[in-house]
């Protein structure tokens, strides 16, 4: 199904993976002009959404906190929101036009960035969220620009689209699989993802996944979408008295889960690519 003169394992170049960053712009240069605004419009409403809750609160959660390094430079790139906030960074319009309308690098500023925000919980799913969408419109762009190169104009459509595959497994782990005709795989694991992160939550009573208390853990947590979802509706809100005994425990298993299905979106994409663009036995590429 491949053109003979094609690597498969040759990626599409840097100038399209830094395209990705900006949603709609891969369905943009295919020519599909439609598709390019629903990405486009989707991942900002998404963005803005959150952001009219939690505005300058990313600057908290970043993977650096510039009030914290004194580094002119980086406190320039903050302005940008080029410090890393996950997922947000991954719609990168969305997230430099957040952090350019927030912006404060006064004192009374950046005291803001550590005030919790009434329903910050739903509002930094929101924002998160729009990150991850972005990259499954990404990886939806890179899916037709794989298919075009190695298959041709007259490429076969796959069983079930790549991204949407990788996308649904996010919000619920293994509805992927099934999406992609693998149902029996998908159940099995998408109950191993949900177990480990109901035990997360379990052990610490509920306060596991909580970004304003554990935001680098909550970046690998939200990779377990429907389950970030429920925990910002329900046990992120939840008031903690006093530490529960197995609190670190509960926050290791909600972010192991969250790697796990990291793993479960990317066998699912693979799954539903391998339709069209089969691995080769070791015969075949002996030959």
């Amino acid at each position: 199904m491949m053109r003979s003169n094609i690597d498969p394992a040759r990626g599409l170049g840097w100038g399209t993976f830094l395209a990705g960053f900006v949603p709609g712009l891969l369905q943009y240069q295919l020519g599909q002009k439609q598709r390019a605004a629903v990405a486009l419009i989707s991942c900002t409403a998404l963005f803005f959404a959150g952001w009219v809750v939690v505005g300058e609160r990313l600057f908290y959660w970043g993977l650096v906190e510039p009030a914290e390094t004194g580094s002119a430079a980086l406190r320039t790139a903050a302005r940008f929101g080029l410090p890393l906030t996950l997922p947000e960074l991954l719609n990168l319009p969305a997230n430099a036009l957040g952090a350019i309308l927030a912006w404060d690098g006064s004192p009374s500023g950046e005291r803001l960035w550590r005030l919790p925000r009434g329903l910050e919980h739903i509002a930094a799913f929101l924002t998160g969220a729009s990150g991850m969408l972005a990259a499954f419109w990404s990886a939806a762009g890179h899916w037709d620009l794989r298919r075009l190169r190695d298959g041709g104009k007259d490429a076969p459509l796959a069983i079930a689209n790549p991204a949407l595959c990788a996308g649904l497994s996010w919000l619920v782990p293994g509805l992927g699989h099934a999406r992609a005709g693998q149902k029996g795989k998908g159940l099995l694991m998408g109950t191993a993802v949900m177990v480990v992160f109901v035990m997360g939550l379990l052990f610490s009573h509920g306060h596991a996944v909580d970004r304003a208390t554990a935001s680098v853990w909550w970046i690998a947590q939200n990779l377990c979408g429907g389950g970030s979802l429920l925990a910002a509706l329900f046990t992120g809100p939840l008031r903690m008295e006093t530490a529960p005994a197995n609190l670190d425990l509960g926050v290791i298993l909600c972010t192991v889960a969250g790697l796990m299905n990291l793993v479960v979106m990317i066998d699912a994409f693979t799954v539903a690519e391998r339709s069209v663009f089969p691995v080769k036995k070791a015969a075949e590429v002996a030959s």
